[in-house]
């Protein structure tokens, strides 16, 4: 069987199955609190990762209709020695970053990880606290960052801040210490930009983690629940792992909080190492259109499968522009893979573009001619009067009861999908 008809069976067994999220309206009300409603904008949008943010670059998404891009602030390059004393290059580089996000509409969201020499496991407390100040500082230098992601596959890979080289330590454990670290970041973030949100890191961990921070005290201090979604074929990991995440929100009463994929993708590395080399079949096929083609079938059936069913609110696929990661199980897929002249396995990588960063590959192609945000982006803005379910004795502001029901409603409710509404209390 070859790898379209491998695809397109997994991803018609998934899409059969029950969805994990009720049946949204295009402006939900989550009541973290009663304190503090919010309204957010449930229709699907389509961001994506960048390494590199130039004007070059920038200009790119342009004909994909991409408003999000999510973009990496290495704290350790920004800090790299003394708290407080930042490296005047990368602080230049990050100030431009963010003045020509203003400059072209683009809505960043920067995910912070890898923390300073001298911030490891056995200073984690003290990495924690730092991190805070570290987080606060950011939040007041860049107020047009609305969204802040904290950390990276942290459950995982890219730091042993929550133990993940820690033998015995489990997942649940390890999203506790998680949590410690939110408990922290969270206040210091809001308290230096009110109007800032906060996403989890992009955990892999699809059960135990995610339970952690919520065992751990976490609920309260994140706004965004953010997870990453790898695997062969990426269309089962998009769907059956963020459905069991929305049903752990759902167990901890957290139902209606925003979910993010900021992560998923597949590289050649990855088709080859699942399904073998496509010329080694009878008769042979070309290996340059088959990953070409892989790599668009996931991607198109993952962001319209999530244009149906609403999982995820925003989903910011890996990535722009961005090589081949993963080698065949001998080691050689260079010598192995044939391709065209002058193109080599980074073409094929994780990326949209290939490896100079400039040429479409089809699933760039195929998003510039489908334009996924059309609708969102033709009305950006949305206004509508809202019912829902109260939980707490107290409505929020604009909000009036619905007589005989245990409900309320919202006149005129109003929310701009680029950020959601916070409302306080009604007085």
């Amino acid at each position: 069987m070859n790898v379209s008809a491998r695809s397109i069976l997994a991803f018609a067994a998934l899409a059969a199955l029950p969805v994990g999220c009720r049946a949204a309206d295009d402006i939900v009300v989550w009541q973290r609190s009663a304190s503090e409603t919010v309204l957010y904008d449930a229709r699907p949008e389509l961001g994506i990762g960048m390494h590199a943010f130039t004007p070059q670059q920038v200009a790119l998404l342009k004909p994909l209709g991409i408003r999000f891009v999510r973009l990496t602030l290495y704290w350790n390059q920004m800090e790299p020695a003394a708290e407080g004393q930042y490296a005047p290059d990368y602080l230049k580089a990050w100030d431009g970053h963010v003045r020509l996000a203003g400059e072209q509409g683009v809505e960043l969201v920067a995910v912070v990880h890898a923390p300073p020499p001298g911030l490891d496991w056995a200073h984690k407390e003290q990495a924690y606290e730092r991190f805070a100040r570290f987080m606060a500082a950011m939040a007041k230098r860049y107020p047009s960052v609305r969204y802040w992601e904290l950390f990276n596959e942290m459950d995982g890979a890219f730091t042993d801040l929550f133990g993940a080289n820690e033998k015995g330590l489990g997942m649940l454990e390890r999203g506790k210490l998680y949590a410690r670290m939110l408990k922290l970041a969270y206040p210091a973030i809001r308290t230096a930009n009110p109007s800032a949100w906060v996403l989890t890191g992009g955990m892999t961990d699809f059960q135990e983690f995610p339970r952690g921070i919520y065992e751990g005290g976490g609920k309260e201090y994140f706004d965004i629940l953010a997870i990453h979604t790898y695997g062969v074929p990426v269309t089962w990991s998009f769907i059956d792992r963020g459905k069991t995440v929305r049903e752990i929100m759902r167990s901890y009463g957290d139902g209606d909080k925003p979910l993010w994929n900021t992560e998923f993708g597949i590289d050649g590395g990855n088709v080859i190492a699942a399904w073998g080399y496509p010329h080694a079949e009878k008769p042979p096929r070309d290996d340059a259109q088959v990953l070409d083609q892989t790599q668009l079938d996931q991607w198109r059936e993952c962001i319209e499968w999530n244009a149906r069913n609403r999982l995820y609110q925003k989903i910011l696929p890996y990535q722009l522009a961005a090589g081949n990661e993963r080698d065949d199980a001998e080691g050689k897929i260079k010598e192995r893979i044939k391709l065209p002249a002058g193109r080599t396995i980074d073409d094929y990588g994780f990326g949209i573009l290939r490896a100079d960063g400039k040429a479409p590959r089809p699933t760039y192609d195929w998003i510039a001619r489908t334009q996924p945000n059309a609708a969102i982006r033709a009305r950006p803005k949305l206004k509508s009067d809202v019912t829902f379910n109260p939980i707490f004795g107290a409505l929020p502001a604009g909000a009036a009861p619905v007589q005989w029901h245990s409900q309320a409603t919202i006149k005129g409710a109003e929310v701009d999908s680029r950020a959601p509404t916070r409302l306080a209390p009604a007085r």
